[in-house]
């Protein structure tokens, strides 16, 4: 494999990926500033209520993610059918997770609720959020792990025109049912979640319909899922198990540094709901990259090319290394426009800037942790080394010391932050040292 060879695949990969996710967060920013719009308890019950779908957002990735290793390194074998067994056992895991998901939601919303604020006014809108998104958790879920599994095959562009038309869809029905356009009545917040669930079952039935008709390299059909091969169970459970509570244990330290913030006052959590924003927009090539880096990896060890792997690594951090700086200037960048996009208080603006201060200097990091975690050692099938070294940073050092110095001392909102999201900077130094051991590859097929 060459230079030019290398860059052109992992190009065709990470941009579409990054462009999707561009996209993802863009219908995030606009719920964020039509929301804003109404006021700050409407921007922050949105937020935390969106915790739970959090949570079920880390579930999916960290099941597709296990899977991922499996189809890239099956395709680099040439073996649909594998993948297609792979892709059935993913789907259930989806319909289990969801449907409890969609019962918290349903019948103990006020308690989800009350972990993160106590504050009575947030909480009712929140409720009504809840209560109406949680419909769509079941596509976004189907959505998310076929995407995923069709990055592995290499078929990125189905997914990026799907997430196009979501955007257009959102926007469309946020601005109908928030506002009361067209003869609608002004939901508010509950018309954000009705406009989200639209989006979400439309660009699942994109997917749905792509890999069920059209797609020509996995040739899924769905009567796979009433007889999933049994010899690949293990393999799946195998895999996927460390991905999966990895994510779920990472997404609940995660959710603990919103419960931290929430302690903190309204104004610190929407400056921090602002900045979630930002943060996912200049993420977006990092987590583009970490994709194209665990294909490439699944690949070369599944065709046996473990020779190319030294010259690919080498190429995936020097790429993730310039995307962390530029992404540290694009935050600093933003600050200016801060006030132009949202109607928030004095005391609010104050908090976002420290936020976006330190922030832009953890970002540097983030792609570099991304692409040697994510892609590069559970591509290589070293999950449970990535989950251990993900959790035990998290919740060991980061949050039991943010709830010290945000909660107890209360501390200035920089610093608290810095403690609370310093873990990547952590994973980036041990990851280093674990892939230059070379003990982190592994056929998992």
């Amino acid at each position: 494999m060459n230079k030019k060879v290398l860059y052109h695949s992992m190009l065709a990969i990470a941009v579409p990926i990054a462009l999707q996710n561009l996209i993802t967060v863009a219908v995030q920013m606009a719920d964020t500033i039509m929301l804003g719009s109404l006021g700050e308890i409407e921007l922050s019950a949105s937020s935390l209520a969106n915790q739970l779908f959090f949570i079920f957002t880390l579930a999916m990735y960290g099941t597709s993610g296990g899977a991922n290793v499996l189809v890239a390194q099956f395709w680099g074998k040439k073996d649909s059918a594998s993948i297609r067994h792979i892709l059935s056992y993913t789907y259930w895991v989806v319909f289990a997770v969801s449907l409890l998901m969609i019962l918290l939601s349903l019948f103990v919303p006020g308690f989800i609720m009350s972990l993160f604020t106590s504050d009575p006014a947030v909480i009712e809108q929140g409720i009504s959020y809840l209560r109406i998104v949680c419909i769509s958790y079941l596509f976004f879920g189907l959505t998310t792990i076929t995407g995923n599994i069709l990055r592995g095959v290499q078929s990125v562009r189905i997914s990026l025109w799907a997430s196009i038309v979501s955007l257009i869809v959102n926007v469309f029905f946020n601005w109908v049912f928030i506002f009361g356009y067209l003869g609608a009545p002004a939901m508010g917040v509950a018309g954000a979640a009705v406009a989200t669930t639209i989006a979400r079952i439309v660009e699942c039935a994109i997917l749905l319909v792509y890999i069920g008709w059209y797609d020509q390299k996995i040739r899924y059909r769905f009567s796979c899922l009433l007889h999933p091969d049994q010899k690949l169970r293990s393999s799946f459970v195998r895999n996927c198990m460390p991905v999966i509570g990895n994510e779920l244990l990472w997404s609940m330290g995660f959710t603990m540094v919103t419960v931290v913030i929430g302690r903190m006052g309204t104004s610190v959590v929407a400056a921090n709901s602002i900045y979630n924003v930002v943060t996912q927009l200049v993420s977006v090539m990092g987590k583009g990259l970490s994709s194209a880096a665990a294909v490439l990896v699944g690949n070369a060890i599944g065709a046996r090319r473990q020779n190319d792997l030294p010259f690919i690594v080498n190429s995936l951090q020097k790429t993730a290394g310039a995307a962390g700086l530029i992404s540290m200037v694009f935050v600093w960048a933003l600050m200016p426009l801060m006030p132009l996009f949202y109607n928030i208080s004095e005391t609010t603006m104050n908090n976002l800037f420290q936020i976006m201060v330190s922030g832009a200097v953890l970002q540097a990091f983030m792609p570099l942790s991304f692409v040697n975690m994510v892609g590069i050692l559970r591509g290589g099938g070293d999950a449970k080394f990535v989950f251990v070294n993900d959790i035990v940073y998290m919740w060991i050092f980061c949050i039991p010391l943010g709830y010290v110095a945000g909660v107890v001392l209360q501390l200035p909102v920089w610093f608290v932050f810095v403690i609370l999201r310093f873990d990547d900077i952590i994973k980036v130094l041990v990851s280093h040292y674990r892939i230059k051991s070379g003990k982190w590859i592994y056929d998992v097929t």
